[in-house]
């Protein structure tokens, strides 16, 4: 069984690292169904930095709400099986997603994934802090409300 998943990339006034964020899904093992980009109202060139990757990806304009108003507008404008949401200044590993699925695929009671992540210095490539730990509790029995499965994290 092929599971679909969408990639919501929240934005404002973030042209200049959108790209990377963007090509870092186009790169992933998985293939992913669509990436749907919700611009919160930026004023800088963020649509032409996104438009530019053509229909690899959607492209939502909003009145600026705020990014949690972006990410749901993405989720609800999405088809995929999965939604994982990707903050526009974070890049993914190319396995991100093969190995969350295979995750779920492990387990089908599973109902939320989530992973670390690195902090580095964008001009070295220099580890600035690990972050390993996962945490369960309110957030994950607030995620399980949703209809669709989530990963969980803007980088995660």
């Amino acid at each position: 069984m092929n599971l679909t998943v969408s990639v919501v990339i929240p934005t404002y006034n973030y042209a200049h690292f959108i790209g990377e964020a963007i090509e870092s899904a186009l790169a992933q093992t998985y293939l992913i169904a669509e990436i749907v980009v919700v611009d919160d109202g930026s004023t800088d060139n963020t649509e032409e930095v996104v438009t530019a990757f053509g229909e690899k990806v959607r492209y939502i304009r909003q009145e600026n709400s705020g990014v949690s108003a972006a990410r749901n507008n993405g989720a609800k404008n999405s088809s995929g099986d999965f939604i994982t949401f990707l903050d526009p200044d974070d890049a993914w590993l190319p396995e991100k997603i093969e190995r969350q699925i295979a995750k779920f695929r492990e387990d089908d009671s599973i109902g939320l994934v989530h992973c670390g992540m690195r902090e580095f210095d964008s001009e070295t490539g220099e580890t600035i802090q690990l972050h390993l730990d996962g945490e369960e509790g309110w957030v994950a029995d607030a995620l399980l409300l949703f209809a669709k499965p989530v990963f969980i994290g803007p980088g995660g």
